[in-house]
């Protein structure tokens, strides 16, 4: 008797301690899947904000670092039952001297890196855009000679994109090559690197993608490329080294280094061609000039400007003109091309009698690069200063002759008028430029596409990202960076242009830099947490938003909570203090 009564007894015990276990796995399930739909309500929350133009977004104080709106958002108020909800939105945080350097509580803009699909057309182009990069030929040639113990012959020049990926901590020309390959549309292999000879006899053999990836993961299918390469030491994924991760090896842990690859590569990179209040750019090369006019008026307060860009498409000439040289694409223009233009160009405008009302052009060709051969330098006669009085004489029904190729071609231009030469309203003085440089940059475009990929934000990029952009010397990307980490209200700092306004850079190395860099940028990363405040269930979320549509829509979605919930409370914050009653 004693035995049955012992035996019912012992699963009596083991009944109550299952349903005990299954009660506290529900409890769990229950605040995983309310921590869930904190971080939901946090994406919901950030897509809202990006809907909103970029003026709007700063009178909140910004996305970038807003505590107010990205730290202990309380989504269920603790009053109930003492157990509150909240979220935090996190980024890794930057020195003055773009290092890694803590967390900031708002969105990553996916500009700051390097776009590896904007990569192909960067190295199509490299032919066109390095010429106009100046010495930026010489810095080319030393990098070959570096990496490669070579003379720089024709088969180890370094291309653009080449520079571009090697100025990854790690990189080497092998995976350079590699990744390039793993891009390009042929199968023909780039002296480093590797096609699908060489993955097809791999024990699991593939093949390569030979067109845009998909995510910054997928090149680890290529050769050479390794999770710790592309990770880093960071293995929880949080954008932070913690103290056990900093164990795991001998590395400099405020570079970005430390997280890998991925923090410097992005396949989502892209800015919106509208202005800061949400309105489209006014496009300077469309065709029907007398309603360019109307709308250069609209959005231009000086009449002197907007007149001086009408009259520039029938007949101007920008000291930046000279061959055929040709340009990247850019949000407000690309590089200018090379070469000095021989005498060519046509008759850039007549009158409805057929009347010629403009010189003719003699530097022909439309980009950039070259020697200034206008009418009024070829002559050697004085420019008289351009006031909107002028447009009575200008006649609009031709059309245009002349395209911009970038924004900055009307710096220092001329126009000539019966014979007389017109000096631009856009000088290259200091003071002047930082006067206009809002107005062209935020307003005006030099093409009609609605979205343009690939360009590195100079304000938020990392040091390294920096360093490595073709064309900018050590000396000059150390001013950058000293000149970004010291706070300005100019409205300047909004453009890609701030580093010519604040005299960093030269008129020319600015207009080479045009296609590579901006300041803007339009898809972010949220690193999204929703947690208790009393206990250690959390949900972590890794979503990209792509915020160029009137409806941003989110494009990556990964859910990180495996890895743990990433930081602490004292980090993520604590809105709801509830004392102890006892």
């Amino acid at each position: 008797m004693l035995v049955v009564v012992a035996v019912a007894t012992l699963a009596a015990y083991s009944f109550t301690e299952t349903m005990l276990a299954y009660d506290e796995a529900s409890h769990l399930s229950g605040d995983h899947v309310q921590t869930r739909a904190a971080a939901e309500s946090a994406i919901e929350m950030t897509r809202m904000m990006l809907a909103q133009p970029a003026e709007v977004r700063d009178s909140f104080g910004g996305i970038q670092n807003n505590p107010v709106l990205f730290q202990a958002i309380t989504v269920v108020s603790p009053e109930a039952d003492g157990r509150g909800i909240n979220f935090s939105i996190l980024a890794p945080g930057m020195d003055e001297l773009g290092r890694l350097a803590g967390v900031r509580f708002g969105l990553r803009n996916e500009s700051a890196k390097l776009n590896v699909n904007a990569l192909i057309a960067l190295d199509k182009n490299s032919d066109l855009l390095m010429p106009a990069m100046g010495a930026m030929t010489g810095d080319m040639s030393a990098l070959a000679d570096g990496l490669l113990g070579t003379g720089g012959s024709a088969e180890t020049e370094v291309g653009l994109a080449q520079a571009l990926l090697l100025s990854l901590p790690g990189m080497t020309i092998d995976i350079a090559d590699a990744i390039l390959d793993w891009l390009d549309e042929d199968d023909e292999p780039r002296p480093f690197g590797a096609e699908l000879e060489y993955y097809s006899a791999l024990p699991t053999p593939y093949a390569p993608k030979n067109g845009p990836i998909d995510s910054v993961e997928e090149l680890l299918l290529v050769r050479g490329v390794t999770p710790e390469l592309l990770f880093g030491i960071d293995a929880n994924r949080n954008g932070v080294i913690d103290p056990a991760e900093q164990q795991m090896a001998m590395v400099d842990v405020g570079s970005m280094a430390s997280l890998g690859w991925s923090a410097f590569l992005t396949v989502h990179g892209q800015e919106a061609n509208r202005r800061r209040d949400g309105t489209p750019r006014v496009d300077v090369n469309q065709d029907d000039l007398e309603m360019l006019l109307d709308e250069l008026s609209a959005v231009i307060e000086n009449p002197d400007y907007a007149s001086f860009i009408v009259a520039f498409r029938v007949g101007g000439q920008s000291p930046a003109a000279g061959g055929s040289g040709g340009g990247g694409a850019g949000a407000g223009g690309g590089a200018a091309g090379g070469g000095r233009g021989a005498a060519g160009g046509t008759d850039a405008g007549r009158s409805a009698t057929g009347e010629r009302r403009f010189g003719t052009r003699d530097g022909g060709g439309m980009a950039g690069g070259g020697i200034a051969t206008g009418t009024a330098a070829a002559t050697g006669q004085s420019a008289e200063p351009w006031t909107a009085e002028n447009m009575g004489q200008v006649d609009l029904t031709g059309g245009g002759g002349t395209k911009l190729t970038q924004l900055l071609d009307l710096i220092d231009a001329t126009v000539t008028i019966d014979g007389r030469a017109y000096q631009s309203p856009f000088t290259s003085d200091p003071i002047q430029m930082a006067l206009y440089m809002p107005v062209l940059m935020g307003s005006l475009t030099t093409q009609a596409y609605e979205k343009m990929p690939g360009r590195i934000n100079l304000n938020e990029c990392p040091a390294e990202l920096l360093y490595g952009i073709p064309g900018l010397d050590p000396e000059t990307a150390a001013a950058i960076l000293e000149a970004r980490a010291q706070p300005g209200e100019s409205e300047n700092r909004l453009y890609e242009t701030w580093p010519l306004v604040e005299g960093l850079i030269t008129l020319e190395t600015m207009r080479s830099l045009m296609p590579l860099v901006t300041a803007g940028g339009d898809v972010y990363t949220a690193q999204i947490i929703g947690y208790f405040e009393t206990s250690a269930a959390a949900t972590r979320l890794e979503v990209v938003i792509d915020a160029t549509t009137p409806n941003p829509r989110v494009v990556q979605y990964r859910d990180l909570s495996h890895l743990g919930r990433g930081f602490d409370l004292s980090i993520l914050g604590i809105r709801n203090f509830i004392p102890d009653q006892n």
